[in-house]
């Protein structure tokens, strides 16, 4: 219970970060939104990390599946939702809690009763229903090679997130933090270079700190979510909390119909319904 109750905040700060940063990419690109949450990576996770504890022993091991996770269930995320008409991509990249559960059964062995699986089966069909676009368009679907940017990133965070489960249930969540924010430096120093950002768009960014706010807020939300992410990973199975933190989804919808004004159609309620169903259930399901 004490995962899924992590997994929700998780869930509620991420879909308020994500909106913030929907306002930002107008004005800033991605790498440079990633670059500052490093930055907020740095200064949030490292003493969090030492307040939980770090198994220092074994620092250099979890620095490599730090890595790992920075590159595939953080930058190629922010990468891949960048390709192609965005509501396209994040119908198929909101398929990512199957790939999760799908590897978690041979990575970590997860199993679940009858019950619990079709509670999270209700709520990742929820998170897909949320994650259909209103309208297709015609010319960005005749392009299906768009389409295998975001199934890459959808089977990269079941890949990524299984294997950090692995390593978690071996170290703890202060010594996989801790690693994280240092493993992100080198990647998105490398993202910067791959878009050709330029050293004084880092620095226009910091001076005209008001324009960026949007960057900052939602760069801050979603390393304070990442937090209790990785606590929903320590206290329950990846096949559990990688749906349950899948709901950030709801809460952006909600977020982004509140500052967005963006409307909240049939298939929205539908998958709203559906997801927060999902997660009732599954709370009087696991202990």
């Amino acid at each position: 219970m004490l995962g899924i109750i992590f997994g929700l905040i998780a869930a509620f700060a991420q879909g308020l970060g994500h909106t913030l940063l929907k306002k930002s990419y107008d004005k800033r690109s991605a790498s440079l939104a990633f670059f500052v949450d490093m930055i907020f990576g740095l200064l949030i996770w490292v003493p969090v990390a030492f307040v939980f504890g770090i198994q220092w022993d074994q620092i250099w091991v979890v620095f490599g599946y730090a890595l790992l996770s920075a590159l595939l269930a953080e930058a190629f995320v922010f990468f891949v939702l960048g390709k192609g008409d965005i509501s396209l991509t994040q119908s198929v990249f909101s398929t990512y809690p199957l790939f999760t559960l799908l590897f978690s059964r041979f990575i970590n062995g997860d199993t679940l009763t009858i019950p619990s699986l079709l509670a999270i089966v209700v709520i990742i069909v929820g998170i897909v229903t949320l994650g259909l676009p209103q309208t297709f368009d015609k010319s960005e679907l005749k392009k299906r090679i768009i389409l295998l940017w975001p199934l890459a990133g959808a089977i990269a965070v079941g890949v990524s997130d299984s294997l950090s489960k692995n390593i978690l249930d071996q170290t703890s969540t202060g010594t996989f933090l801790f690693a994280l924010a240092f493993a992100q430096i080198p990647v998105a120093l490398g993202y910067l270079l791959v878009e050709k950002q330029r050293t004084t768009d880092i620095i226009d960014m910091f001076k005209n700190y008001r324009d960026a706010k949007y960057s900052f807020l939602g760069s801050f939300l979603l390393v304070v979510s990442l937090i209790f992410f990785w606590l929903a990973f320590t206290y329950t199975t990846a096949s559990i909390a990688s749906p349950v933190t899948g709901t950030a989804i709801v809460f952006t919808l909600l977020f982004a119909s509140i500052f967005l004004k963006e409307k909240v159609v049939l298939k929205d309620k539908i998958g709203i319904c559906l997801t927060v169903l999902g997660v009732l259930g599954l709370s009087f399901l696991v202990p």
